[in-house]
């Protein structure tokens, strides 16, 4: 009898249906006379991620039609002029502003976000965009904890009353996460580096849905996971030139639900979320 296996949650099939109410959006403007969405991406460090990820957006930007800029590094080589551009920006007709990170050692990042006008936020991290999720006001929301959100949803299962386990509380995963699904009802616990491995386990092997955000590869055995739980893993790591998340993906489909692989899950639906996140700017604006 053949072992039953977790059904796959692949980012590009969610990231497809997502992309065609965007270009249906976009597709609109023209008949009451609105501009297309504009995207500026300011790469100012990150190293070679960040450049792909940055092209990654450019390659979807043209698909969409949305216009789309990059500005180099090199244009912007200190502080000042970092922040010059930011201003520049905040009153120009742009609607969305991708800032690269992590920033360089000669860069202040925190001064940096703190300049942009949150309403041009693409990537949901200003403390006020942050601020609106702990309100119940979310307008833009970090792209990968809405991709992570977006996941979860897609399976249909209801959600009020399960029990969830976020390892790792980033401020633009494992934290939005959190709150995101407290707003559905779901009975959360956010693990750390502080959480023993005995609690850990515990507190998985109880949990209808994990997602995994700790950046640890294999951190999560397959044999804690839940029967018939919901999967999300963020991580991915390097190991042996292969991408491998935080959970013990092979053990783990064993008896998840879902489950999201790596690579192909959470990633390619996260520059589609970035995307969506420049038109709830746009409406926002």
């Amino acid at each position: 009898m053949p072992v039953k296996e977790a059904k796959l949650l692949e980012g590009k099939v969610i990231a497809a249906k997502v992309r065609e109410g965007i270009q249906n959006f976009i597709g609109n403007l023209p008949v009451q006379g609105l501009e297309r969405p504009r995207l500026v991406a300011i790469q100012v460090g990150g190293g070679s991620s960040a450049a792909w990820y940055v092209a990654q957006q450019e390659k979807l930007a043209e698909k969409l039609g949305i216009q789309f800029e990059k500005i180099p590094p090199e244009n912007l080589p200190d502080q000042k002029a970092l922040l010059g551009k930011i201003r520049e920006l905040n009153q120009s007709p742009v609607h969305g502003v991708f800032l690269t990170m992590p920033f360089p050692k000669h860069l202040n990042a925190d001064e940096a976000l703190l300049q942009l006008d949150p309403k041009k936020d693409v990537e949901g991290v200003h403390p006020a965009n942050l601020g609106l999720i702990v309100l119940r006001k979310a307008k833009l929301i970090p792209s990968t904890a809405f991709a992570v959100y977006q996941l979860i949803e897609s399976t249909g299962i209801e959600l009020r009353g399960k029990r969830a386990t976020i390892v790792g509380q980033s401020p633009i995963v494992g934290r939005p996460v959190n709150l995101l699904l407290g707003e559905c009802r779901v009975t959360t616990t956010v693990c750390n580096t502080g959480t023993s491995v005995v609690d850990l386990e515990k507190s998985i092997s109880e949990s209808d849905i994990v997602v995994a955000c700790a950046g640890q590869p294999g951190l999560i055995k397959g044999r804690w996971i839940k029967p018939d739980a919901i999967v999300i893993d963020v991580g991915t790591t390097e190991v042996h030139g292969q991408l491998v998340g935080d959970v013990e993906f092979g053990e783990a489909k064993k008896r998840a639900g879902f489950i999201t692989p790596v690579p192909g899950g959470v990633g390619p639906l996260t520059v589609t979320m970035l995307m969506q996140n420049l038109i709830n700017a746009y409406r926002w604006q």
